[in-house]
C-alpha cells in the first residue's frame, strides 16, 4: 500500500469526515482567539475558563440531555460567570489576579466533577469532555461548532482594531474612546464559545494547549499581527488534522495526539525559527563573534603600521588576540576576499578600505573611552574592556554625536590620539 492509499484509507468511514471537519474547526477557532489570549498574557485565564465550563456543560446536560444548544448555553454562561467572579474577587480583595483565577476555576471545576458524579445512573460517558474524542463527534456537534467558528471569524474581522489596540496598548485604547472592559468581556465570551467548539475534540484538560501552543509557535515565526493570526489558525488546523490521522492509525487518544503534534511544531519553531530559534541565534552569535574577531584583526594589523610576511603576521596577531593560527588564517582569507586585506608575494597589508575600517574602530573605541570617563559611567579601570565591546556597534552617526558632545577631544583618557575620519576617501 502506497502513501496515497494510506492517506485516503480513513475517508471510507463517515465518522472520519466529521472528525476532519471538527479538527479544522478546532484549529481555526483556537488559533484565532488564542492569539489574543497569548498577547494579553491571559494563558492562565484561558486554562481557568477551559476547566470552569464543566459545570455549565453538566447542568446543560441535566436540563436537556445531549442537546447541543443547552450544553453550549450552559458552557458560555459558566465561562462568563467565572470571568465576572474572578474580576469581582480581584477588585474587592488584596489577592492578585493569578490567585483569584486559581481559587475560582478550581472551585468551578470541582463543582463540575461533583455534578458529574451525580450522573452515575445515566448511561453516558462524559470523559470525552475531559480528554476529547474527535472520532466521536456528531452532526449536531459539527453544525454548532461551524456556527461558532464563523461567529468568531466575523467578530475578529469586525472588531480587529479594538482587539488589537486593547491587546497592545490599553491606555491608548481608552484615550481614543475604546472601552477596554467591554472588549475584555467580549473576548471572554468568544473564548467561552471557542472552548465549546473544542470540548469534544481535545477535551477540557488539554484545551488550553490548543489555545496557546499554535499562537506561541506563530509568534516565534512572525512579529506582525495579521500573519500571526493566519499562521496560528493554520498551525492549529494542521496539528488537529495530523493528530486525527495519528489517532486513527495508532489508536492514540485524539486530544493528546493533537496537542503533542502542536507541541512538536512549537519545538521545531523554537529550534529553527529564522529569527527566534535557538539554533538560528547560536549561528548568528557565532557569526557575530567571528565578524567582531575579523574587525579586531583589522585593527591589530593597522597598529603594526606596515607590511608583514604572512607567517610572521599570523603568529603575532594570533598571540595578541589569543586565537589559533588556523583561525587567523581562515579569517584572513575571508578579509582578502572582502577587499580589506591584500597579499603580495607572501606579504600581507591593509587595503585602503581596510585602513578606513581600522580608523573607524580605533576612533569609536577611544571616543567611547573618553565619553564613559567624562560621564563617570564606570570605573576607569574597566573602560578599555567596555570600549572593546562598543567599538563594534557604534555607528558613525552616533560616534559623531559623541565627538560633538565631548567638544571634539584630541586624545583619549590614556593620552592616545583620537583619529579623525578622512571624508574625502569615502
Amino acid at each position: 500500500m502506497n502513501l496515497f492509499d494510506l492517506l485516503i484509507e480513513p475517508f471510507q468511514y463517515e465518522f472520519i469526515h466529521r472528525a476532519l471537519i471538527a479538527s479544522i474547526i478546532t484549529g481555526i477557532s483556537c488559533g484565532l482567539i488564542g492569539s489574543f489570549i497569548m498577547l494579553r498574557r491571559m494563558s492562565l485565564l484561558g486554562d481557568a475558563l477551559a476547566h470552569a465550563v464543566l459545570p455549565g456543560v453538566v447542568i446543560g446536560f441535566m436540563i436537556a440531555g445531549k442537546g447541543q444548544l443547552a450544553i453550549f448555553i450552559g458552557a458560555v454562561i459558566s465561562g462568563f460567570v467565572t470571568v465576572l467572579l474572578i474580576s469581582f474577587v480581584n477588585r474587592n480583595s488584596k489577592i492578585k489576579e493569578d490567585t483569584s483565577i486559581g481559587v475560582i476555576f478550581t472551585g468551578a471545576f470541582a463543582l463540575g466533577i461533583l455534578l458529574v458524579s451525580q450522573l452515575k445512573q445515566v448511561h453516558i460517558d462524559l470523559s470525552s469532555y475531559l480528554f476529547g474524542d474527535v472520532l466521536g463527534v456528531s452532526d449536531d456537534d459539527i453544525i454548532l461548532s461551524s456556527i461558532i467558528m464563523f461567529a468568531i471569524i466575523i467578530s475578529v474581522i469586525l472588531f480587529y482594531k479594538q482587539l488589537l489596540i486593547t491587546s497592545f496598548d490599553p491606555t491608548l485604547a481608552m484615550s481614543i474612546g475604546i472601552s477596554t472592559a467591554a472588549v475584555h468581556y467580549f473576548l471572554m465570551s468568544l473564548l467561552s464559545m471557542t472552548i465549546v467548539t473544542s470540548l469534544q475534540s481535545v477535551g477540557i484538560v488539554l484545551l488550553v494547549a490548543m489555545l496557546i501552543t499554535p499562537p506561541a509557535t506563530a509568534y516565534l515565526l512572525t512579529e506582525r499581527m495579521k500573519p500571526l493570526l493566519f499562521l496560528s489558525a493554520g498551525l492549529g488546523t494542521l496539528a488537529g488534522v495530523t493528530g486525527l490521522f495519528l489517532s486513527y492509525y495508532f489508536n492514540f487518544s485524539s486530544g493528546a495526539s493533537m496537542v503533542l503534534v502542536s507541541a512538536a511544531f512549537f519545538a521545531l519553531a523554537f529550534i529553527f525559527s529564522p529569527k527566534e530559534g535557538i539554533l538560528t541565534r547560536a549561528i548568528r552569535r557565532r557569526r557575530k563573534t567571528r565578524f567582531h574577531l575579523a574587525e579586531d584583526i583589522i585593527k591589530a594589523i593597522y597598529k603594526t603600521q606596515g607590511i608583514h610576511e604572512r607567517k610572521k603576521l599570523t603568529s603575532m596577531i594570533s598571540d595578541e588576540l589569543g586565537i589559533t593560527p588556523a583561525k587567523m588564517e581562515s579569517i584572513s582569507h575571508e578579509l582578502i576576499r572582502q577587499g580589506l586585506l591584500r597579499r603580495d608575494d607572501g606579504y600581507i597589508s591593509l587595503t585602503e578600505t581596510g585602513r578606513n575600517l581600522a580608523v573607524r574602530l580605533i576612533r569609536s573605541h577611544r571616543l567611547w573611552e573618553t565619553y564613559i570617563t567624562e560621564k563617570n559611567i564606570i570605573d576607569i579601570k574597566d573602560i578599555h574592556e567596555d570600549a572593546e565591546k562598543f567599538e563594534h556597534i557604534l555607528s558613525d552617526e552616533l560616534a559623531e554625536e559623541i565627538d560633538a558632545e565631548l567638544g571634539h577631544p584630541e586624545t583619549d583618557p590614556h593620552g592616545s590620539p583620537i583619529p579623525k575620519l578622512d571624508k574625502s576617501k569615502e
